[in-house]
């Protein structure tokens, strides 16, 4: 049984929810949204989409015509057993995929014998290996409450990734691997301290974030979770992120990629928490197709602060337990609808709010950051 089908049955006993049963099971997490150096990029790109401007040339002064900005997507990606769907292209690895993570580059899958490999959608390199968890860090790592299981992180733009490897048992290294090079740019141990205890959270351009605790504080009611521990990637100092670093790059509004959620009523002052919106609990309506949360929920988009509700396609059916799994460019989500045991991928568009049903497939296939 897949992760994904032991979290719907979860899901199944708890709907409708209450407020604490939200609080426990209606799915955030946090740690893919983009750097302040990427929210920075993306504003100065979007000045000049759909424009051609003039820049001074280094060597001679004379100004050098620069085009748009080259607009990145996501094919849609997920696995059934050993094949890896990567929009048009299918892959076959070694043996049974169990996690998935997609960056600008290709995909990064892990198989169920521990490799850690990756894919343009032509050849599989490996790249990694998981090496020996002890209980403590069992084959999927048992994080907060609203995180979900997996080694592998990923911003949803970037070529970043990261993963925890255990050449010896219960002593992790963090290895980040940048997918466009091909090479790792980091390799060190971590220091679990004396709580024994790291699940990976976030890679940014410049930290990589994990929890030291099953009950972190959260920003919002319970939206973003903040992880307790931190490793600069230029210095390799790692320590509490007693500077809220992780706050300062992911809390910025305007990103493209996240969900912006608040819970205000009345006269209250809107806050939004930022979130990258993946394994954010859906349900999928006659009418609507909207996130779960406690309630009262405004989730927007975070690029264009449009309303982050959808119109389901035509005929879909009613369901409760559904997840968004991927972003495919900075308009489109995927949603996975639990229908009628099958799975439903709906592609959801924030420019219309409409979905389109993508592509159906087997419950047990594994979906890219969700299982």
């Amino acid at each position: 049984m897949s992760e994904l089908d032991l979290l719907r049955g979860l899901g199944d006993e708890l709907v409708p929810p209450d407020f604490d049963a939200l609080v426990t099971t209606a799915r955030r997490r946090t740690r893919r949204t983009a750097t302040t150096t990427v929210v920075a990029a993306a504003a100065a790109l979007a000045l000049v989409a759909g424009a051609t401007f003039l820049a001074l040339s280094d060597d001679d002064g004379r100004p050098t015509p620069v085009g748009p900005p080259k607009i990145i997507t996501h094919p849609l990606t997920y696995a059934e057993g050993a094949i890896i769907h990567y929009g048009d292209q299918d892959v076959t690895a070694a043996s049974a995929v169990v996690e998935l993570d997609v960056t600008d580059d290709g995909v990064l899958a892990r198989l169920d014998d521990g490799g850690i490999w990756f894919t343009d959608g032509t050849d599989l390199e490996q790249v990694g290996t998981l090496g020996q968890p002890t209980p403590a860090f069992t084959e999927m790592p048992q994080g907060p409450p609203n995180v979900p299981p997996g080694f592998v992180v990923s911003p949803n733009t970037g070529s970043q990734a990261a993963w925890f490897e255990f050449p010896e048992p219960g002593k992790p290294e963090l290895v980040v691997f940048d997918t466009h090079t091909g090479e790792e740019s980091l390799r060190t141990p971590v220091d679990v301290g004396r709580a024994g205890y790291a699940v990976l959270a976030a890679v940014t351009d410049t930290s990589a974030y994990w929890y030291t605790s099953h009950e972190p504080d959260s920003l919002g009611e319970y939206d973003v979770l903040v992880p307790d521990a931190r490793i600069d990637l230029a210095t390799g100092v790692q320590g509490p992120d007693d500077t809220h670093q992780f706050t300062a790059e992911t809390q910025v509004q305007n990103t493209p990629r996240t969900m912006m959620v608040s819970h205000a009523q009345g006269n209250e002052p809107v806050r939004y928490a930022v979130s990258d919106g993946i394994f954010w609990q859906f349900g999928v309506g006659k009418h609507k197709v909207e996130p779960a949360g406690a309630q009262p929920l405004d989730a927007r988009d975070g690029g264009t602060s449009a309303p982050f509700t959808f119109t389901p396609p035509p005929g879909q059916p009613e369901s409760g337990v559904d997840w968004l799994t991927q972003w495919l460019d900075d308009d489109t989500v995927v949603i996975v609808a639990n229908a009628h045991g099958q799975d439903d991928l709906i592609e959801c568009h924030v420019s219309t709010r409409a979905c389109d049903l993508a592509l159906e497939v087997p419950e047990a296939a594994v979906m890219p950051e969700i299982g």
